[in-house]
């Protein structure tokens, strides 16, 4: 029985269906016959049909059927090919050109390392062939930026690969940027006028930001950039010495690591993030875990507090004002003397420690970055470490673009202010330990404004209570201070009454709140708007856990 292969018959007695069948047989009849001539005889019809299907040579067709049989391998080596088939590396070798040409019609993948040499086929080529179709490598258009970069992570992967070299690299990174001319993102970097080198440089620092959002890029991560992962000597050289470029169009800057300036960490600015990168709204996006408050978006409310914290928070407002704290920065400075105010409020919960703070944010129209502690902590070992320090270096970033420095609020900061663990051997000790110690260096350098709210009254940390220039501590309101919170925050109730309710309940000014809360929702039910003194008796004696009613289990003796 003969077989019919295009329009020759075959000796094999079976009809081929497909190129991967035809492969089959081009590798079985390969082996240890040093493709010489009688091997390509006798192969001559298998090799036909694929040849004609692929429209690649015989030789191409031959050598990619060796590939394609060690797919599953992504570092195929040319010796491993040579010994199959029976002959020398070099005879292999002598038959570059032909690789090259699979390689350039993207049936094969290079990798050049220095000093090692495989190939892979891709996992698209081998769907083309299962489909009995030749591979047809096609590059959708790039629409908008954030195609580009998707673009260029994809040349990265084939630099970590050893699959594409520099000067290809840079070559089609050009060839990508030509495609956005027109958006903000080119028009901008043909503005500064940057090197070809700098310009790649810098969408390599961006592109790790937009993929890791990696605000600490070393010298380890652009060796990445180069062949055999070595950095050249010039640019290491630039960037240490701040001659490059990039610093002087403010689109990098050095981190800021417990207080000193990392020579060998580099992380873009926040002009490159909110600006260059506008059309990406990275603005948005690394800004989500610690939004900036508006200053205006704190409704007004008069606070009621005893004469001991009155006379100091009227005393920190009025510095905070923008024309009063710029002069004493200013004289701060000239005596040699830190510039930055750390204020500690501390006291009982409900008290009006955070609202004071919004209210002297609303008089003074500074934002606020709040800072909750437990978001930051991280389960990982040595990444809560870094969420405080990038924390700072957002703040310093912020206070630089900003005509009035905003307020850092640590909030409920009371697991960050205690006394730090002597001799700590567990990595949650240790962990807390390094995160106060990020802290407390970079209250050395602030140049901003900090407050931290806690509810500790004698566990705070010796050398934080040092740094905080402002410690006020918010009492419970007296009975005369309660009348009057009740009265501010329940007009319509009576003066008398008032102080009857002052009188009869030792409660912060968080508790009457709530308090109040409830019997404006209990009056909008039942339909009575005047304030009901038995009512809000009752409220009162509710409001504590404590004090209300338990069923109590056991004797009673």
């Amino acid at each position: 029985m003969e077989q019919r292969i295009g329009n020759k018959k075959s000796k094999t007695g079976f009809r081929v269906k497909n190129m991967l069948e035809a492969f089959e047989h081009i590798v079985e009849l390969a082996k240890d016959t040093n493709l010489n001539n009688d091997y390509f005889d006798n192969a001559s019809a298998y090799i036909r049909y694929a040849s004609r299907k692929l429209k690649l040579s015989p030789m191409q067709t031959v050598l990619l059927a060796l590939f394609v049989d060690r797919s599953e391998d992504n570092r195929i080596r040319i010796s491993e090919i040579a010994s199959y088939v029976g002959c020398r590396t070099t005879k292999i070798l002598r038959l570059s050109s032909e690789i090259d040409t699979l390689e350039s019609k993207h049936y094969l993948r290079a990798s050049r390392s220095r000093d090692w040499l495989s190939y892979r086929v891709p996992g698209d080529v081998l769907k083309s062939l299962k489909h009995n179709q030749p591979y047809v490598h096609t590059v959708e258009p790039i629409a908008d930026l954030q195609a580009f970069f998707d673009r260029f992570n994809d040349l990265m992967e084939e630099m970590d690969n050893d699959e594409m070299e520099h000067d290809a690299l840079l070559q089609q990174t050009e060839e990508y940027l030509a495609e956005i001319k027109d958006s903000h993102f080119a028009r901008s970097l043909k503005r500064f006028d940057l090197s070809d080198e700098d310009k790649l440089l810098f969408i390599f620092m961006a592109h790790l930001f937009v993929e890791n959002n990696d605000d600490r890029i070393g010298f380890g991560d652009i060796d990445n950039l180069y062949d055999n992962d070595k950095i050249p000597h010039w640019c290491k050289s630039e960037l240490r010495g701040h001659t490059s470029d990039l610093f002087n169009h403010n689109l990098i800057e050095n981190v800021n690591e417990d207080g000193m300036t990392r020579s060998d960490c580099f992380k873009l600015t926040e002009y490159a993030k909110s600006d260059v990168l506008s059309e990406l709204n990275l603005n948005i996006k690394s800004k989500s875990d610690h939004s900036l408050i508006k200053s205006d978006s704190f409704p007004e409310k008069k606070l009621v507090y005893n004469a001991s914290e009155r006379n100091q928070i009227a005393e920190l407002s009025s510095i905070l004002s923008p024309d009063r704290f710029c002069e004493v920065q200013s004289r701060l400075h000239d005596a040699g003397m830190r510039t930055g105010f750390c204020s500690l409020f501390y006291g009982s919960p409900g008290t009006g420690k955070t609202e004071t703070v919004y209210q002297i944010a609303r008089a003074t129209g500074r934002d606020i970055l709040r800072v909750d502690v437990d978001k930051i902590k991280s389960c990982w070992v040595g990444e809560s470490e870094q969420n405080m320090k990038k924390l700072f270096d957002r703040y310093r970033n912020i206070c630089k673009d900003s005509p009035l420095a905003p307020i850092l609020l640590f909030n409920e900061a009371d697991a960050i202010l205690g006394v730090r663990m002597e001799g700590a051997t567990r990595a949650v000790d240790k962990m807390e330990n390094s995160i106060q110690n990020i802290i407390l260096q970079e209250m050395e350098s602030l140049e901003g404004i900090m407050i931290a709210t806690t509810n500790l009254t004698g566990n705070l940390d010796k050398a934080f209570e040092r740094r905080f220039l402002y410690k006020i501590q918010f009492h419970r309101p007296t009975a005369e201070a309660r009348a009057r919170i009740w009265q501010s925050m329940l007009p319509s109730l009576a003066e008398s009454d008032a102080r009857i309710l002052a009188s009869r309940f030792d409660l912060s000014g968080g508790e009457i709140e709530n308090i109040v809360r409830k019997h404006t929702v209990n009056a909008i039910l039942s339909g009575q708007e005047a304030a009901n003194l038995p009512a809000l008796i009752e409220i009162c004696r509710n409001e504590r856990i404590s004090d209300s009613a338990r069923t109590k289990i056991g004797f009673r003796i």
